[in-house]
């Protein structure tokens, strides 16, 4: 199929970049076919056939054929919705109608309550201390595991 592409960028006089934005890829799709890197997607031929419609699928996908569909096959062209890549040709010059001024709208506008920010003064609260009694160590035990444990008393409380 590389080959077949190439053929087609020669007939158009294209570069390989050039043909890549008349077809809308990447500039690098076009470079990894033409030097058998990636095989052309499924989209990247769909682009040429929109693109060249006098090109024959059956050609450019299996090499069968003639590159140029004949005269009596018709080109049945689906009208895309989605680009600008329609082919049409105009019967008629489009009548364009004159502008229409709009007429103001009544609409009830729905009120939308704000809040205010209101500034208020911090609260100061008294601050209480209560006093706590000192305490004193009266004895420290220490528990041993075997069973035992000794009794440690302060000097001043020994005294009284």
């Amino acid at each position: 199929m590389k080959s077949r592409i190439l053929q087609i960028m020669q007939r158009e006089g294209l570069t390989p970049a050039k043909f890549a934005e008349v077809i809308d890829v990447q500039r690098s799709t076009i470079s990894h076919i033409a030097k058998a890197r990636n095989e052309p997607s499924l989209d990247v031929v769909k682009k040429i056939l929109q693109k060249y419609p006098y090109i024959d699928p059956d050609w450019l996908l299996s090499g069968k054929g003639n590159m140029v569909r004949s005269k009596t096959e018709s080109i049945a062209v689906q009208p895309d919705l989605f680009s600008d890549n329609i082919p049409h040709t105009p019967t008629k010059t489009p009548v364009i109608p004159p502008k229409k001024t709009a007429a103001p709208e009544n609409r009830r506008g729905i009120e939308v309550e704000r809040t205010q920010i209101i500034n208020k003064q911090p609260v100061q609260e008294p601050v209480i201390i209560k006093k706590i009694e000192s305490r004193n160590v009266n004895k420290i035990m220490i528990f041993y595991s075997d069973n035992t444990y000794e009794t440690f008393i302060p000097e001043k409380i020994k005294k009284d």
